[in-house]
């Protein structure tokens, strides 16, 4: 996988960097990532093309940057303290999670990168595999970790083994009929999601709950 440079110029402002990812999104969502020249991202970010390639080896690694902000968004730098705050038990702490998950998985953003990507992935390979290493990759790392935490702090009892399985199937059940149709356009079937989530939760904890949660 493709990284992006490291800044050569000590001078130069961090926003720089930031404006290139702006341009760059833009860029990729109005074009398609085929299309997408770093002369239109470098006149998008009113910087020069010499400038994209000191902070980035080339397209790709761009892209990937681009993705991987995306799911930084999903988790923030949140971790497991922040999301237990003053929850009185697991279940609110993984609501909370699950809420905010489901916030960014539909959002507008989120779904746009979303439609660019699948539309390029059958022609250009690439794309897909970038996307899914700098997306859905870290975030189910990031979740499994959560889930190890939780078990190693009691909350939870997850078999280390299958805590990047469980980690896959609550994502998808947060996504589930809502994402497609999101993606497609078609008209949600439900405004509010907490019911949803609320059951996503507790089929994990019907599972996965300590054995002496679960005799109460």
């Amino acid at each position: 996988m493709s990284r992006p440079k490291k800044i050569i110029d000590d001078m130069e402002t961090p926003s720089k960097h930031d404006c290139i990812l702006t341009a760059a999104q833009e860029i990729f969502l109005e074009t398609g990532y085929g299309a997408a020249s770093m002369d239109a991202v470098a006149a998008r970010a009113n910087v020069s093309k010499a400038t994209i390639y000191a902070h980035f080896d080339n397209k790709r690694a761009l892209f990937e940057q681009v993705i991987q902000g995306r799911c930084r968004r999903v988790f923030g730098n949140r971790d497991i303290p922040s999301y237990i705050g003053d929850a009185q038990d697991v279940r609110s702490a993984l609501c909370r999670l699950a809420n905010d998950m489901m916030r960014i998985i539909l959002s507008p953003e989120a779904l746009a990168i979303n439609r660019a990507v699948l539309a390029e992935a059958p022609r250009l390979p690439e794309v897909g595999e970038t996307f899914y290493a700098a997306g859905p990759v870290p975030a189910l790392a990031r979740l499994t970790r959560m889930l190890n935490d939780l078990t190693r702090r009691g909350l939870l009892a997850v078999p280390e083994k299958e805590a990047p399985l469980v980690a896959e199937l609550f994502l998808n059940m947060l996504k589930g009929d809502a994402h497609l149709r999101a993606l497609l356009g078609v008209a949600p079937r439900r405004d509010d999601h907490r019911p949803l989530l609320a059951v996503a939760v507790d089929l994990v904890l019907a599972r996965y709950a300590p054995a002496n949660e679960a005799s109460r």
